[in-house]
């Protein structure tokens, strides 16, 4: 599988990366035994690094890639995430966002524990905290990179501004979004901000929560425990709409020769030069190996025509939307 280099960093990642949130729990369930072949069978494919965050299934996905990359060796990079604090006083989780530098220490204390590992790869800030000091954060990550427990740091769901705040605390290689064919915001500022800093993009929810897979339509609806049934993105009066875009956006893969809209949907994040890699997640070995298979030939300019012209149609896709993102403050059950 090809590889891009990551920002100023020295890391070369496969242009797919394995997603992990998945292994948490809040994608209607999960099986431990599952996840762990979903990454065996991801690296068997040409992966060579995983995404994740303490935060999905507090620990637990972390555990499960800990004993993965006990398997493994140390070929297979790992980059997780810190930045959201959670509590289960009283039985109920709560869930809220936290970048102080002393949180983030014992964050990533926590992880290097649940990965069975003393360093990390890459490790990122997940949420932008208001009023926490860009020099807290970012200068503990500095800290840390110098005591030899992170190889590389970034942010992830920043905005322009505040990705210039954080660079001006300190520079970092890595920048997470969330980035699909009808989530297009980052194009405006955010990429383009990248490219004039050398920062990677590795991109996540390219196949728009599971859209893009051609599984579902008008009807589809998800189970209490999966959290695409309180997103907006699957629940405003814009989602039939977006159906219909990607039954054409089908069409388009079939008139290409593509399996359909998954690779499409890739090639086009892929397209972008800022972008690194994209993020997929995997359930099982099935998926991962069908998604390590979406690392495929770009897209032509009659694809990106045919594209464009899809999304002009239907201008109603691209609507900002949220899922649930953690509260700056602590309160609420999640």
């Amino acid at each position: 599988m090809q590889r891009r280099r990551l920002g100023t960093s020295d890391l070369d990642l496969s242009v797919i990366g394995l997603g992990t949130w998945v292994f948490g729990g809040r994608w209607g369930g999960a099986e431990d035994a599952a996840s762990e072949a979903a990454c065996h069978a991801a690296i068997d494919a040409g992966v060579n690094w995983i995404d994740t965050a303490d935060i999905y299934g507090q620990g637990r996905a972390e555990r499960v890639v800990g004993k993965v990359l006990a398997a493994r060796g140390d070929d297979v990079l790992v980059a997780t995430k810190g930045g959201v604090a959670w509590s289960t006083e009283g039985g109920a989780l709560r869930i809220w966002r936290e970048a102080r530098g002393d949180y983030l220490r014992m964050a990533l204390e926590r992880s290097l524990v649940a990965l069975g590992r003393d360093q990390v790869d890459l490790y990122q800030v997940h949420w932008p905290v208001p009023g926490v000091p860009p020099d807290d954060t970012m200068g503990t990550l500095r800290d840390l990179q110098a005591e030899g427990k992170i190889r590389y740091f970034g942010v992830s769901n920043y905005d322009t501004a505040e990705l210039q705040a954080a660079y001006d605390a300190s520079p970092y290689s890595s920048y997470q979004p969330g980035y699909h064919l009808f989530r297009r915001q980052i194009e405006e500022g955010e990429l383009p901000w990248c490219a004039a800093h050398d920062v990677g993009v590795i991109a996540y929810g390219p196949l728009a929560h599971g859209l893009f897979t051609g599984k579902m339509d008008e009807a589809t609806t998800f189970a209490a425990d999966d959290w695409r049934a309180g997103s907006e993105f699957f629940t405003d009066e814009a989602y039939a709409e977006r159906v219909v875009a990607t039954r054409e956006l089908a069409e388009v893969a079939r008139q290409a020769g593509r399996p359909g809209v998954a690779e499409l949907a890739v090639q086009w994040v892929l397209r972008r030069p800022e972008v690194t890699s994209a993020i997929v997640g995997a359930r099982n070995a099935d998926q991962a190996r069908a998604n390590a298979a979406l690392a495929t030939t770009p897209l032509t300019d009659d694809e990106l025509a045919a594209i464009d012209a899809v999304l002009a149609r239907h201008p109603q896709v691209g609507r900002p939307y949220g899922h649930g993102e953690p509260p700056v403050a602590d309160g609420g059950d999640a």
